[in-house]
């Protein structure tokens, strides 16, 4: 049985055809991560969708850029976001706490050190952390390639025991078929089928899942890319079924560097 998981949530996940946000889904998420924290395991969630909950809320005028755009979006959407986390998550008598973050506080020794430390608190009581990145700030070189990367580096900072990867799609697909297990030894005759298509909204897309997924895996810690949009997807994996793709750790964890 795990110990400490860290689930991410894809932006098509909570996203509704139209590009709203699924409150439906958000709700089943959150139930099942309320019923694994009662079992004694520790959950991290990295969470999509600040900026689309924005822009089903907002209608800004055409000649502001793109960026300022995204910016203005990720302001709002997060309060509304977090709101609905919020209200969620005391239904079941559970507070949760929003850690924003940025690629400079993994490359600041004194940021990396003060995040894992808040880390560590909120996980000692009945608070969920739910990792976004600080879309109002950050720009350029600052951003992750999407919200994959943050809950990798989160995992590897806290010591995760496995990552779950909730995304649109039942894993990585060959052949319309899905790969139900992805080892170190295997994994390169995996990668040549994995496409660069990217889902509406999102930055990043299955060949960054599967790379981080890689990552994770030399670092021993085991992660599934599963359909999130599917009932008790998130219950069933931590139980052992065999649902999605599976990446099998190395036996024995590498050193983590700081």
């Amino acid at each position: 049985m795990y110990k400490r998981i860290v689930v991410k949530i894809g932006t098509k996940v909570l996203s509704n055809p139209d590009g709203r946000l699924d409150r439906e889904v958000l709700e089943h998420i959150i139930e099942q991560a309320v019923l694994l924290r009662k079992k004694n395991i520790q959950v991290i969630l990295v969470t999509s969708g600040a900026v689309g909950t924005g822009r089903g809320l907002l209608t800004l005028k055409k000649d502001i850029g793109s960026v300022v755009q995204k910016q203005v979006f990720a302001a709002v959407g997060q309060v509304r976001l977090m709101g609905m986390y919020a209200d969620l998550f005391e239904k079941h008598g559970y507070f949760c706490a929003q850690v924003l973050a940025t690629k400079e506080d993994f490359r600041d020794r004194q940021h990396y050190a003060n995040m894992k430390n808040c880390f560590e608190n909120l996980l000692q009581d009945k608070i969920i952390p739910i990792v976004n990145e600080n879309d109002v700030v950050a720009i350029s070189e600052l951003v992750f390639t999407d919200n994959d990367e943050l809950a990798e580096l989160v995992a590897t900072q806290l010591r995760v025991d496995a990552v779950v990867i909730l995304t649109s799609v039942d894993g990585v697909l060959v052949g319309g078929r899905t790969i139900s297990e992805i080892n170190l030894s295997n994994a390169v005759s995996f990668k040549k089928h994995i496409t660069p298509e990217r889902s509406a909204g999102g930055r990043g897309g299955m060949r960054t899942k599967f790379s981080v997924s890689l990552k994770l895996a030399k670092r021993g810690i085991t992660t599934y890319i599963v359909n999130g949009k599917k009932r008790n997807a998130l219950t069933d994996v931590i139980a052992g079924k065999r649902i999605g793709t599976k990446f099998l750790p190395r036996k024995k964890a590498a050193s983590y560097k700081r």
